[in-house]
């Protein structure tokens, strides 16, 4: 079954300075698609998580605990700026235990989140929670670095040719029908340092990407207007500084990433990816999720 745009959107706030980037994006994705949009604040419980509890919005006595009041005067804060198709949750337990759930109860379709600070030269920190969301969602995770100027116009999907990259590929050609969408496949080419002729040889190998990379697009699940509307970009070299090179030439708005949901002792390994991607390319990005497996 084809991937269809969201209709349902989270928005997982920590109501912290950077906060307004998600939100003001979330709204706009809202627009865009006709969404409804569920805004969520996590307190963090002193007990264990099992003592995870929902806040009443309005509380029935003013005996109020301060975090909680000043939670809720920010999320009418929100609300206002989202409108009618947005509604709130405040609740309290462990972080991402707590996402995780109310995205299956609310049947959220895509997840947005930010990053926790902004560090020296510009790089970003993801944060405890929003390291295990992105390992654990079942939904499609976008971090959100920018500050939104305008409606998201170019998006690159990367891909390596496995299963979840073709997850990602199809994400964004559905998530993204009317932007200018590119798959960019970076390619090694073993020995290449050896090899007497090796400007020929990358080429050789070069069209042998690009043959990989044509049947890969062919075998995704995609109608023949968003195959024929995706660039096909292949590379020589590592993925990180090739992206990071074409987000700046050309202006990306988002990269689309595929991630599958590895067994914990490769966590640190797709961990380690994505983050290096959030915090190196000067947009958002987009992670799709795929099945739980050992390799791709």
């Amino acid at each position: 079954m084809m991937i269809a745009p969201p209709k349902k959107i989270l928005l997982a706030t920590d109501l912290n300075a950077r906060s307004d980037r998600a939100l003001d994006r979330s709204i706009a994705l809202m627009r865009h698609y006709q969404a409804r949009l569920v805004l969520l604040h996590v307190l963090e419980a002193n007990a264990e998580p099992s003592g995870a509890r929902r806040i009443p919005f309005f509380p029935v006595n003013r005996l109020v605990d301060p975090r909680i009041d000043g939670a809720r005067r920010q999320l009418l804060d929100y609300l206002g700026e989202a409108g009618t198709s947005a509604q709130i949750r405040l609740e309290e337990g462990a972080p991402h235990r707590v996402i995780m759930r109310v995205a299956r109860e609310e049947g959220c379709d895509l997840i947005v989140t930010g990053v926790a600070r902004n560090e020296a030269l510009g790089r970003f920190s993801l944060g405890k929670t929003t390291d295990r969301i992105l390992r654990a969602a079942e939904a499609p995770v976008l971090v959100v670095t920018e500050r939104v100027r305008a409606p998201y116009r170019n998006v690159v999907a990367l891909t390596d040719l496995c299963a979840a990259s073709k997850r990602a590929v199809e994400t964004a050609a559905a998530f993204f029908p009317d932007q200018s969408i590119s798959a960019l496949y970076a390619f090694a080419a073993a020995r290449a340092t050896a090899v007497g002729e090796r400007d020929r040889y990358i080429e050789q190998m070069r069209a042998v990407a690009e043959r990989d990379l044509r049947e890969f697009i062919a075998g995704a699940d995609l109608s023949p207007r968003q195959r024929d509307r995706m660039a096909q970009l292949v590379e020589f070299g590592d993925e990180l500084p090739l992206l990071r090179e074409l987000a700046r030439l050309s202006s990306v708005d988002v990269v689309v990433v595929g991630a599958t949901r590895r067994m914990p002792l490769l966590d640190a390994v797709f961990g380690g990816r994505v983050t290096r991607i959030i915090s190196s390319v000067p947009c958002d990005v987009l992670i799709v999720p795929g099945v739980r497996s050992f390799a791709c």
